[in-house]
């Protein structure tokens, strides 16, 4: 009977990651954070235009759930990239309101709009006198919890 041969495979990666230079992940970390930064002025911008869209949205009551939803959730994703949590929690609730309406195909632009009013307050506001602004968007919830999924 033979006996058992072991061979130690080299993996590519193994090897590249073994080598010196690179950089650490804290170091990946500062950049990234220095780069999101220098963006940040023009997202917060964008995320004032952005609501500002669902205004009209709300004015008009043209658009359809789905708009408003897809709106929602842009707000929502920018926001989250720039810790923006307290907005988030209110694109939060506002997402969650426009899927119960469209589930149980009950519009209501006043609730909506009520959503979009604090949005707009908690953007203007960023991050100023946290403890009221979480109280705006246990608000929301409220309103948004009233409609069973």
């Amino acid at each position: 009977m033979s006996e058992a041969e072991f061979v130690k495979v080299k993996y590519r990666l193994a090897e590249q990651v073994a080598q010196p230079g690179g950089m650490t992940a804290g170091l990946a970390n500062e950049r990234a954070q220095r780069e999101l930064a220098a963006h940040a002025g023009d997202a917060m911008k964008s995320l004032g235009n952005m609501i500002g869209r669902l205004e009209v949205m709300c004015r008009e009551k043209t658009a359809t759930l789905d708009v408003v939803y897809v709106e929602g959730s842009t707000i929502l994703d920018i926001a989250g990239v720039f810790d923006k949590r307290v907005l988030c929690d209110a694109c939060y609730s506002l997402c969650e309101l426009v899927d119960r309406q469209r589930t149980h195909n009950r519009p209501d632009w006043a609730s909506i709009g009520v959503h979009v009013s604090a949005m707009r307050l908690l953007w203007s506001k960023d991050g100023e006198d946290p403890a009221s602004m979480k109280s705006v968007v246990d608000g929301l919830w409220a309103i948004t919890d009233r409609l069973n999924p």
